[in-house]
């Protein structure tokens, strides 16, 4: 296991992010990519990067096909432009060759269940859906 393991949920604007170092929950975080990599690439060879694959979303979500099509453009418009940023992200990321995995989004992550997140990590500060679903992919890779 490397000593930090920074978890990410990808979005356009920032990223969620969480940062474990020796197992332990220690920091939540919006950054975007630049200011990510950045952090990242100081860490050196300690780091390991877990990634929600967004980009494993290739179909049309079944609650958004009832949805008039200006909706279920504004949905796709979404996740295309949070595909592109870990497209991104993965890009940097391999030009400074900084190791990561990628996990296929799953039901149950911990970005809407604030008390599960707590219990789980022993998190008491601040959180939000995005960096709370950060956290449980980082998790997953400790």
């Amino acid at each position: 296991m490397r000593a930090v393991v920074i978890g990410v949920d990808p979005d356009a604007k920032k990223h969620g992010t969480a940062v474990y170092v020796d197992g332990k929950l220690t920091e939540l975080k919006m950054r975007n990519t630049l200011e990510l990599v950045d952090e990242i690439n100081h860490l050196g060879d300690m780091a390991l990067v877990s990634i929600e694959d967004v980009m494993a979303n290739q179909f049309v979500y079944t609650r958004n096909q009832k949805a008039s099509k200006a909706a279920q453009s504004k949905v796709a418009m979404h996740i295309g432009r949070c595909q592109q940023a870990q497209v991104e992200l993965m890009r940097w990321l391999d030009w400074y060759e900084i190791p990561y995995v990628l996990h296929k989004p799953q039901r149950g992550n911990w970005a809407k269940n604030k008390a599960q997140f707590e219990k789980v990590t022993g998190w008491a500060g601040r959180s939000n859906e995005d960096t709370r679903s950060a956290a449980y992919f980082g998790f997953l890779a400790i």
